[in-house]
């Protein structure tokens, strides 16, 4: 095996209609996260009110039971909550599989075989511009250009409700455009077995494992991965193990990916910053309180103050104006005007939130 036989696999819902797949970076991305201090806040509020379920402690070790009450505490959470963003200046694949759903290892959220639609791709064409080589965590700095040898997989239900003008887009494209029906995981490792290039294989989360399943040709791939990793000067790391270590004396192009972690939560801040700047007018707050807001967006007390006005506001009211709010964003990223991550971090926005 060789470079030419390790094909890059990325499973997602955003159709590369121009043939370039970019990362969060580059977007104009809009997210829920329920993991702040205010939407914990938030959080705590439901429960009060009885509109989140209480726990069945009696049901605790039934299986499923915990993960699927956490799951829909969330979900009722979100529709109360903002929109933030998130920041990601590289691409993530898989290599000659999709990635495991986290729930096949028993942690995360992150969900791939539900996926409308995958990109394939020949490692050889991208390699150059890999920070880590990883079967489950690649990633790739920047905007990904599709080669020639490319295949776009698209269930087919999704494509038929496309507009002309997609359709006509991805036909003027010069990679493969295939449709598929049923199981997104078996189209991927069928199109990689029909290549006669690539061998599928099943991919494994588990750092013991080597990121695959034991298979025949396992071995074989791992020790093929390693070659082209040492060969280029790539990390072995994992992506949040990459942008989270401390030091990166050790690591190939540490310097690609190092404000990564920072970037993230400068880009989360200011999506909360604004929001609650404008929640804050909306319920009439102290300027005492406004002025405070730049220096305690990640204070859990300042935030249950916010939420303690909010109280006296209603939670009815409260949410139509979440509502209100997100569907603004919305139209600011339909109309083009939403700020990308990129632009965030770069302070390339017009910014009067600071009082």
């Amino acid at each position: 095996m060789n470079i030419e036989n390790i094909a890059i696999v990325r499973a997602t819902n955003i159709i590369p209609f121009d043939g370039v797949v970019k990362p969060l970076s580059n977007e104009p991305y809009l997210c829920k996260n329920i993991s702040g201090e205010f939407e914990a806040a938030i959080s705590k509020w439901l429960d009060e009110l009885k509109i989140t379920p209480e726990q069945d402690y009696s049901r605790v070790f039934e299986d499923d039971y915990y993960d699927s009450y956490v799951h829909k505490c969330g979900q009722i959470l979100k529709e109360y909550i903002p929109y933030t963003s998130d920041y990601n200046s590289t691409v993530l694949f898989s290599l000659n599989g999709i990635c495991p759903d986290d729930n096949e290892n028993g942690f995360g959220n992150n969900t791939f075989s539900n996926k409308k639609c995958a990109v394939i791709d020949s490692l050889v064409y991208h390699v150059e511009r890999a920070v880590s080589l990883v079967p489950t965590d690649t990633a790739i700095k920047g905007n990904v250009e599709l080669s020639e040898e490319a295949i776009i997989l698209i269930e087919e239900e999704t494509f038929n409700n496309l507009t002309d003008e997609q359709k006509i887009m991805l036909g003027n494209l010069k990679v493969k455009i295939k449709l598929f029906r049923g199981s997104l995981k078996d189209a991927i490792k069928s199109e990689l077995k029909e290549s006669g290039k690539y061998i599928p294989e099943d991919l494994d989360l588990s750092n013991s494992s080597g990121g695959f399943q034991e298979s025949e040709t396992s071995e074989m791939q791992k020790e093929c991965i390693n070659n082209i990793r040492n060969t280029f000067g790539l990390s072995h790391l994992k992506y949040y193990n990459l942008i989270t270590s401390r030091d990166g004396t050790d690591i190939p192009k540490y310097d690609e990916i190092k404000d990564e972690f920072t970037n993230a939560y400068k880009v989360r801040d200011y999506y909360a910053e604004r929001f609650l700047m404008e929640l804050l007018n909306a319920i009439n707050a102290p300027e005492e309180i406004k002025q405070q807001l730049h220096r305690n967006l990640n204070n859990r007390i300042y935030m249950e103050k916010i939420v303690e006005m909010l109280k006296v506001f209603g939670i009815e009211k409260y949410k139509i104006f979440v509502e209100q709010y997100n569907k603004n964003l919305e139209i600011e990223r339909e109309n083009g005007i939403l700020p990308t991550p990129e632009q965030i971090v770069n302070n390339n926005i017009n910014n009067n939130l600071h009082m």
